[in-house]
Order: structure tokens, then sequence, then C-alpha cells
């Protein structure tokens, strides 16, 4: 499903990353760190979606660089984030880029 992201400008962090062997702790990890998101100032909204051969991507909107860098430097994400790199990720990797436009069609866009 196609998020609703806030109106530009904002800023998105996308992390792209290929899972490794099943694991049942990952899924109640990325349920915390949503949850823990979602509490974070600054933060607009997610999107995610992974594929059956383990690819997954996940966009994170934020008003400000200093939003997401308090996020990177939260405790318990620092915490779980080393955790994924140990056990759960083959290959991972973040980009942060400034949205300064976006364009949308369809029923959920944005008018």
């Amino acid at each position: 499903m196609i998020g609703q992201a806030p109106a530009p400008p904002y800023y998105a962090v996308i992390f792209s990353s290929q899972r490794g062997a099943a694991d049942p702790d990952y899924d109640q990890a990325a349920e915390r760190m949503l949850e823990l998101a979602r509490r974070q100032p600054g933060f607009l909204g997610v999107e995610s979606a992974r594929g059956a051969d383990g690819f997954g991507i996940t966009v994170s909107y934020w008003s400000s660089e200093a939003a997401i860098l308090a996020w990177k430097h939260h405790a318990e994400h620092s915490a779980i984030r080393e955790r994924g790199r140990k056990d759960w990720y083959q290959s991972c990797h973040t980009r942060v880029s400034k949205v300064e436009r976006a364009y949308a069609f369809g029923p959920q866009a944005q008018a």
C-alpha cells in the first residue's frame, strides 16, 4: 500500500536490505522500531515492502536532518540496528535525501 507522505520539502531515509535466514525475533524487532520511530520528534511517516526473496525497502519520512540524527542515535534503535547487522541482514544500505518535489497519481494520491 502506498503511504501518505507529507507535502515537500521533507527528508527521506531509504533503507534497503537483504534478509538472511528467517528469525522469529525479526518481526518483533521491526514492530518495536516502528513504534519507537512514531514517537520521535520530526517523524512524519513510513512505507515498507519486502519480497519473497528477502529483499526489502523501507522509506521513512522526517522533518529535518536533526530529527534523523536523533533517531540514528536513539539507544534502543542503535542496539536493534546492530543486532540486524549481526543476525538478520546479509547486506543493507541507508540513504538520506531531501525531497523537494513529489508527484502522485491514483485514488490514494495526495491532492
